[in-house]
């Protein structure tokens, strides 16, 4: 069975998962809280270091190292998780989060899950800050967190990434974390790397002002309603125009034909979850229609259920999922006039 959450040869997963948030609650070591960045690692199966080994290639018969590139071996399993130039620098994984102590120790936050992807090339940490965002005069509530991201493959930047859950609905709101913004800090794996890791008091003061511009944005895509028409442009935009094809009978009257994707998200936006008092037919609903889409909805691989919660939870988190939430949620955000 493939899997995308790291699994051990004696079955043991590296994931924990410590909070009541339904969206992971089928995957990972069900646990108590974490108190500290170690405690978390351990309760994630995650206390493992990566090595870099030299690559040699066999030139004429005689084996060269190949001065351009290395490789990043993880210690434990000997497996090669990643091919990077010669400037990368590993971040192991207790330095990646060992920073986070700083707001957990002082109860600022919590760790609310860790885990691994691809055999080890992907680790994350998801800690979750005190208060909530609102939209005015509603009962429409969000939890922010903070997404700590490292990898082994040189696939991405260690990244620290603000995300928030909607309680209503347990929708993850993950603006994808492949691209810097606003809402991320962003710290490359060269020279110096360790000298740039951000200062956790850093990090909560950038998220502070980031999800209260994030609730200040909430707030005005509620108050933005959307027409028939103007919905079916937002969803041209997120989909693209090809979820949606023209037809004619012979009659000449003109029909269309909906992609899968587009029926489902259509029928979310009129659902309950999104009809609530203050925020039906808005960009907001327009919103979490495709967020709900992407975490219970959108078809996922696996020929089990537990192997597709687990890709599902890749894609939300990290892949085409959570590229797609960027997608709706700027072109929200354009639809309700915000630069």
């Amino acid at each position: 069975m493939s899997h995308e959450i790291t699994v051990r040869k004696d079955g043991t997963e590296e994931m924990f998962a410590a909070g009541s948030t339904p969206v992971w609650h089928r995957i990972g070591q069900r646990v108590e809280r974490a108190l500290t960045s170690g405690a978390a690692l351990q309760m994630a199966a995650l206390d493992w270091k990566v090595d870099e080994r030299p690559i040699y290639a066999d030139i004429a018969g005689e084996m060269s190292a190949v001065p351009t590139h290395k490789s990043i071996v993880r210690r434990d399993t000997r497996e090669v998780l990643g091919v990077v130039g010669r400037k990368y620098r590993p971040v192991q994984n207790d330095e990646a989060f060992e920073w986070l102590d700083g707001l957990v120790g002082s109860r600022l936050a919590i760790y609310e899950t860790a885990g691994s992807i691809r055999n080890g090339a992907l680790v994350w940490a998801l800690v979750r800050l005190p208060g909530e965002l609102r939209v005015a005069n509603t009962d429409d509530v969000v939890k922010p967190f903070i997404l700590c991201v490292n990898s082994h493959d040189g696939s991405v930047a260690f990244r620290a990434l603000n995300t928030s859950v909607r309680v209503v609905c347990s929708n993850t709101l993950t603006l994808a974390f492949r691209t810097a913004g606003a809402d991320s800090i962003a710290v490359k794996h060269t020279d110096g790397i360790h000298d740039r890791l951000a200062d956790a008091q850093e990090v909560l003061g950038l998220a502070v002002t980031e999800h209260r511009r994030f609730e200040a944005h909430m707030n005005i895509l509620a108050e933005r309603k959307l027409r028939k028409r103007e919905f079916e442009s937002y969803l041209d935009k997120v989909l693209g125009p090809s979820s949606r094809q023209e037809w004619k009978d012979e009659s000449g009257e003109v029909g269309y034909e909906l992609s899968a994707a587009r029926q489902q998200i259509t029928a979310n936006f009129d659902h309950d979850l999104q009809r609530l008092k203050g925020i039906e037919h808005s960009a907001w609903s327009a919103f979490n229609a495709v967020s709900q889409y992407v975490d219970w909805e959108r078809p996922t691989r696996g020929s089990v259920g537990r192997d597709r919660d687990e890709r599902r939870f890749a894609s939300m988190m990290f892949q085409g999922g959570a590229d797609l939430k960027r997608r709706a949620w700027s072109a929200a955000l354009a639809t309700a006039g915000v630069r």
